[in-house]
């Protein structure tokens, strides 16, 4: 039996379980921190972006759905046949922009980690130099969890758009109802993108003052 794991189960609209606050942040940001807040906020977008896409595909997937429904029970109508090739293309459309969304998440892991690499070279010339820690961006996190944390963001995503890609190439080669619905549920319950993943999410958006 398949469980909904996704950011929001109660819902494939954009998740606005969390949204980002107008609020300033507690802490005075500095050009590393800055660009942090500004990376989290990149990253929110995103993942808001990937929400959308996947309810665009499965209503893209009802239409199949009908449209095979209807050419089962009379084959050979040329209108429903160009229908069911347009709304093929259109979920492959769909996945073509979620392709676009982890490469750019992994854009987002390479610049928290030169982040990283500026903080390091930050305290060997500074006057910490002697500290045994880099100062920290925020309130708690060291600089090296950020990249852990956007890390296993983007991978999660990664490994959801492999099996997006798999159900798109398959959903209209499928001749019985069952199997479309599988592949439906499939669709809409992301296996990869879990609880775990919204947690990483809202934490990095606490920690940078984003809520």
């Amino acid at each position: 039996m398949l469980m909904c794991t996704t950011l929001n189960c109660n819902t494939l609209e954009m998740d606005t379980s969390f949204t980002l606050s107008n609020s300033p942040s507690p802490v005075k940001k500095s050009g590393n921190s800055q660009r942090a807040f500004e990376l989290a906020g990149e990253l929110y977008s995103l993942v808001q972006q990937w929400f959308l896409l996947i309810t665009t595909g499965r209503n893209i997937i009802n239409n199949i759905l009908q449209l095979k429904t209807k050419l089962w029970e009379n084959p050979g109508n040329a209108a429903d046949l160009s229908e069911l090739q347009f709304q093929c293309d259109q979920l492959g459309s769909a996945v073509s922009e979620l392709e676009v969304l982890p490469k750019l998440m992994e854009k987002i892991q390479d610049q928290y980690k030169a982040l990283e690499k500026l903080g390091e070279l930050q305290k060997k010339i500074g006057s910490n130099i002697t500290s045994d820690s880099t100062p920290l961006m925020f309130l708690t996190w060291p600089n090296s969890k950020f990249v852990l944390v956007v890390t296993a963001i983007k991978d999660a995503f990664n490994e959801e758009l492999q099996l997006k890609k798999c159900i798109a190439e398959n959903v209209a080669h499928c001749q019985q109802k069952q199997m479309l619905d599988l592949h439906k549920i499939a669709w809409v319950h992301q296996v990869y993108v879990t609880s775990a993943t919204k947690l990483q999410l809202e934490s990095l958006l606490v920690e940078t003052g984003q809520r």
